[in-house]
């Protein structure tokens, strides 16, 4: 594990907020830079951060290296005199090119300085429990406040923006009817697929999940199919759902498909995907098996509505018939559950 407490050059946006935290414990004066806005081709998304403190040393990258001189110097200045900065910057020409901004851009970034404030706790926190978070700032007034997908602010409105942008994962500016200038900055956990089944559906569907973003544990105790041959850099599980899922809950940024067609393997899967209230339930079977499935959790005590999350038959109604084409209608399925779009 890398030592977070000597300066690197080489963090994460969201190992910059980690770094800050054991910095400030440290006792270092520090600032925060954050990218608020783009245009054209940004080096950086909306909500990268860089991390200074009154040393010149610095974590993350707001820009890829075009403007990250002049923002250190901006922000010595704020840590110095506590004032927040919006600074704004256009990048052409040749300096576009050599920074990948091939069409040129510009980019806004806030730089304020960090006095031990109590939001930056409250989002590390959720962070490390995997609950999404968005970090609401009053660009006027300086003001910060956490809200996390749990706890969601009484304003429709805003409320309103902060789910959407949860569901998106999209960072950026917001301005409620009421004339307030607020950035949104949006900290989700890594999304995951727990396929329960290491079968030829879930061998096609891995290089999928991987290339969409989602991290993949394959569960089956079956020992025969969950070979490191069939299943190469791939989180393998040769274990009951129980003992897999005890070392690694479920919570509402995971998915859940079984495919199994195995009522011991698959059940005790789904129950833990329904109690953790997974964005996304899916099984393998036809509408008859289903039916069979449906009496099982009802004799475990869920409710009718509660069974209605689980996607089964599974997928998106494609006419898929190979495991290849059951894969792509699996993950086009968990896609739309998650980014909350119609079919």
């Amino acid at each position: 594990m890398a030592d977070l407490s000597a300066p690197q050059n080489r963090a994460t946006s969201n190992d910059v907020l980690a770094v800050a935290e054991q910095w400030l414990q440290q006792g270092r004066a520090c600032a925060l830079a954050t990218v608020i806005e783009t245009w054209g081709s940004a080096p950086r998304p909306i909500g990268s951060h860089l991390l200074i403190d009154a040393d010149g040393n610095f974590e993350g990258s707001v820009s890829g290296g075009c403007v990250e001189g002049e923002v250190v110097t901006e922000a010595m200045d704020t840590i110095e005199d506590g004032t927040a900065r919006l600074l704004e910057f256009g990048v052409a020409d040749e300096t576009a090119w050599r920074v990948g901004l091939s069409c040129g851009g510009r980019i806004t970034v806030r730089v304020e300085a960090l006095s031990s404030p109590d939001w930056l706790a409250q989002l590390n926190a959720a962070r490390t429990s995997r609950r999404g978070a968005v970090l609401v700032t009053d660009i006027a007034r300086g003001t910060t406040t956490v809200f996390t997908e749990d706890a969601l602010p009484s304003d429709g409105a805003l409320q309103d923006e902060i789910g959407a942008r949860l569901r998106s994962a999209k960072s950026g500016r917001f301005q409620p009817d009421d004339g307030r200038d607020l950035f949104l900055n949006v900290h989700v956990p890594a999304l995951r697929i727990i396929a329960v089944g290491a079968v030829h559906i879930t061998q096609a569907l891995a290089p999928m999940a991987k290339i969409a973003g989602y991290d993949l544990t394959v569960i089956d105790p079956r020992t025969a199919f969950a070979t490191p041959e069939r299943f190469t850099d791939v989180d393998l599980r040769a274990q009951w759902p129980e003992e897999a899922l005890d070392k690694q809950p479920l919570d509402a940024h995971s998915a859940v498909i079984a495919v199994t067609h195995d009522p011991k393997i698959d059940d005790p899967a789904l129950e833990a995907a329904l109690k953790a209230h997974c964005f996304y339930i899916g099984a393998l079977g036809s509408k008859k098996t289903h039916g069979r499935r449906v009496e099982r959790l009802l004799e475990k005590g869920f409710s009718l509505e509660s069974i209605d999350r689980i996607h089964a038959p599974i997928g998106l109604n494609i006419g898929a018939a190979s495991p290849a084409e059951i894969a792509v209608a699996i993950m086009a399925e968990v896609i739309l559950a998650r980014r909350g779009a119609k079919a």
